[in-house]
């Protein structure tokens, strides 16, 4: 992807733009605004992306996506999906090489000794890196736009349909109806981990601590940073869940069996209140997509550790350090080997503060003064208002009380207590260690495949979703009233 050198910044003026916040880097996201509106056979035209924009402050993102991009996509999905209610299959088959080809250059760089590669060597492993993640992630636009833009159709397809069978159901009553709808029919590859620790405490697996380690090392990475859990980490966790005086081999026989539960409440439903064949149709493609996110959150874990890998090679060759590098694009990397271009000074730059507008075919990047006419363009000026309650979509029902603590960081996981109702933007995996103390969830963004929905119920949490502003309106310490059976938050005085 080339790099703009000016970019019309009025082409951002009066957009509606759907707003996301992660812990994140240039390099990493690079992936994904190049993959993202990427044109490719594969994809249905029309779901691909126009623009992404982001902003980088001190190792967070704020990731924004055009509304027209989503909505766009919808329409197109939507129009797929009523001709064939098996669509959503039949396209995940399509990127279904390309993953394989993924997994299979993870294990081949895994064994790579990097640091004896020369310049060239590592040049030609970064591009089939380079070409290889993007291939796998092109699938993203199309998953995030389903996701984000379908939630609030189908909630109200849902309500009209199960009302004509059950004329006095309560708000609470369809919050159920929608929570068994919406819930995930496969195993996150969280619980994955969960189940393979549980099996190892409770002496029911043929793997090591050791063995577990190299298969889930991975899971607490983000768009900025590969950590490899230890045996030692994986000996804490082991700890923590023998202090919990929970009941572990019945947590474990919760973990397995909640995707089959899942399923057979879900049919029942479809039985109960015969849906028709295209809410149907949404609702199996709601839970393929939120399979295929999983699995594609997996890649970029492991997208993560095989960059960095790679970088830190790179780096010690061309006299850069491993964080400048991860302010650099993907793209930029070859030029970065063998010219120095851009330079250490430049990233530096970036690392202060910065931010990307990516289209079709190239990305701009920003800094100092000008990232905050990018922000004029898009925003104008932001009123904030004082608000007591404000609503959202129930996620997983239930109520609860307690103070707030909103977290703007995966850093900031550990100011969050048992009771504490957990606020942010968005969660990702490695918020879960402070939504599993949690009493309840609330976030701004967030579809019905989203991991704050999907963690919530494996948990058995309220959660609240699509709030829009609840990390502008609530600060620590506020006291609040989560009801996620009618889906608003208030504040208590």
């Amino acid at each position: 992807m080339k790099l703009l050198k000016s970019y019309n910044l009025g082409q951002l003026k009066n957009r509606e733009w759907y707003h996301q916040r992660f812990d994140g880097s240039p390099m990493f996201i690079g992936f994904i605004w190049e993959a993202e509106p990427k044109k490719e056979p594969r994809k249905p035209a029309g779901t691909e992306a126009d623009v992404r924009v982001c902003f980088f402050d001190r190792g967070k993102v704020d990731w924004y996506l055009d509304q027209k991009d989503i909505k766009r996509g919808v329409r197109v999905i939507l129009k797929l999906a009523k001709k064939d209610p098996d669509f959503s299959r039949k396209l995940m088959r399509l990127w279904k090489k390309d993953e394989q080809i993924f997994e299979r250059l993870f294990k081949k760089l895994q064994k790579a000794d990097l640091k004896k590669l020369s310049k060239a060597s590592l040049a030609q492993a970064w591009e089939r890196y380079h070409i290889a993640g993007v291939k796998r992630f092109t699938s993203s636009a199309i998953i995030d736009h389903f996701a984000l833009g379908t939630d609030e159709l189908v909630a109200d397809m849902l309500k009209k349909e199960v009302t004509k069978y059950g004329r006095n159901l309560k708000t609470s009553d369809l919050a159920k109806i929608f929570a068994v709808a919406s819930a995930p029919t496969r195993q996150s590859f969280i619980s994955e981990a969960e189940i393979s620790l549980l099996k190892i405490i409770l002496g029911k697996s043929k793997d090591s601590l050791k063995d577990h380690q190299k298969k889930f090392f991975w899971t607490s990475n983000n768009y900025i940073r590969a950590h490899v859990l230890s045996v030692a980490e994986f000996e804490q966790e082991i700890k923590a869940w023998k202090q919990s005086k929970k009941n572990l081999a019945e947590e474990l026989r919760q973990i397995e069996e909640t995707p089959a539960r899942n399923k057979i409440a879900k049919q029942k439903l479809f039985r109960q209140y015969k849906l028709s064949v295209f809410l149907r149709t949404l609702l199996q493609i709601s839970d393929d997509f939120t399979a295929w996110q999983d699995q594609r959150k997996r890649a970029t874990y492991l997208n993560i550790h095989m960059g960095c890998q790679i970088l830190s090679a790179i780096a010690k060759k061309a006299h850069y350090t491993l964080d400048e590098l991860k302010y650099a694009g993907p793209s930029e990397i070859p030029d970065i080997i063998k010219s120095g271009n851009p330079s250490r000074k430049i990233l530096q730059e970036r690392m202060k503060g910065s931010a990307v507008i990516a289209t079709r075919q190239y990305a701009k990047f920003f800094t100092g003064r000008d990232v905050e006419a990018l922000k004029s363009a898009m925003f104008g000026r932001r009123k904030q208002e004082e608000v007591d309650d404000f609503r959202g979509l129930s996620a997983s029902t239930g109520k609860a009380i307690g103070p707030v603590k909103v977290l703007k960081s995966s850093s900031e996981v550990g100011k969050v207590r048992a009771g504490d109702i957990l606020v942010a933007v968005m969660t990702r995996p490695d918020y879960v260690v402070a939504m599993k103390k949690a009493a309840a969830i609330v976030t701004n963004e967030g579809g019905i495949t989203s991991h704050a929905a999907i963690v919530s119920r494996e948990l058995g949490i309220p959660c609240i979703i699509g709030t829009k502003i609840a990390t502008e309106v609530l600060k620590d310490g506020d006291i609040v009233e989560v009801n996620a059976n009618h889906g608003w938050v208030r504040k208590i005085k």
